[in-house]
């Protein structure tokens, strides 16, 4: 039977990681101890990573600036070392506790004035923001697929590579998720993708100011008049989307945009697992 943590790489045609250790099964007895801030090496260096983080560094003061937003990270192809020319950057975004849709108005707002968001006709070198969620609620086993062969949200994780944190809080996201360590017991349970990006921290005057106008009685009108005026919007394309097979995710805990991948991925690990 086929190595089943490293069957993903093969499924997403992703180069698989030099130190392969941290996504295979041992005992406890035979688990390796790993140095702290071990980095994952890659076979080959991905040709397109420098022209990528060149310009996501350069954008320092815009995530510092985004308000009701505590941290952001840093995923999918870009650190699965599988980028490719066209390729977008996705982000996945914790926000503050009941500040969920002020902070995608205002990531969304910020992103498309500087003409960087990414949209259906125009996403090369674009930010994807189609993944939020709030701080108290960063365990996402709840949005596991029933059938326990999801293995794409897990190497999510495992993936995970801090762009912006508002105050540096190291490795909390596996501590909210503790199943994350069932599925890989070898990870050090630590951000330890290494893609050349930089970890800002603290934020600006102006993200200080946009919270205290937008914090208290008008913020909380704002996030209602956002969450109804949006209702019939995503209601229509939450059923289009579940007529094509896609799923996303509204709720008031929850923003989940993105085309789903993982019943995909997960009937084609069932059947690999089978060979």
């Amino acid at each position: 039977m086929k190595d089943q943590k490293l069957l993903f790489y093969e499924i997403m045609n992703y180069p698989v990681p030099e130190n392969s250790e941290f996504f295979e099964y041992w005992t406890k007895n035979e688990k390796i101890n790993f140095e702290k801030n071990n980095k994952f090496s890659r076979k080959e260096k991905n040709k397109y990573i420098d022209q990528f983080t060149e310009k996501i560094n350069k954008f320092w003061k815009l995530y510092k600036s985004l308000p009701f937003i505590s941290e952001i990270f840093l995923c999918n192809s870009i650190s699965f070392n599988s980028l490719k020319e066209d390729s977008d950057i996705d982000i996945f975004i914790i926000t503050k506790r009941n500040k969920l849709r002020r902070a995608r108005f205002f990531s969304e707002l910020y992103f498309g004035i500087i003409w960087q968001k990414r949209f259906k006709n125009n996403k090369k070198q674009k930010f994807c923001l189609s993944f939020y969620t709030r701080e108290d609620n960063t365990n996402l086993y709840p949005i596991m697929l029933k059938n326990k062969s999801d293995i794409y949200l897990w190497y999510r994780l495992a993936h995970l590579v801090p762009l912006y944190q508002e105050k540096q809080n190291d490795n909390w996201i596996y501590k909210a998720n503790p199943r994350f360590n069932a599925m890989f017991p070898n990870h050090p349970c630590e951000y330890c993708i290494n893609i050349w990006t930089k970890l800002f921290t603290w934020k600006s005057t102006f993200k200080t100011i946009i919270e205290f106008l937008f914090w208290w009685l008008f913020g909380k009108l704002i996030e209602k008049l956002i969450k109804y005026t949006r209702k019939p919007i995503l209601r229509y394309k939450t059923k289009k989307l579940w007529d094509k097979g896609k799923w996303i995710i509204v709720n008031d805990k929850m923003l989940k945009f993105y085309d789903d991948k993982r019943y995909q991925i997960a009937s084609i690990f069932t059947i690999e697992q089978k060979n």
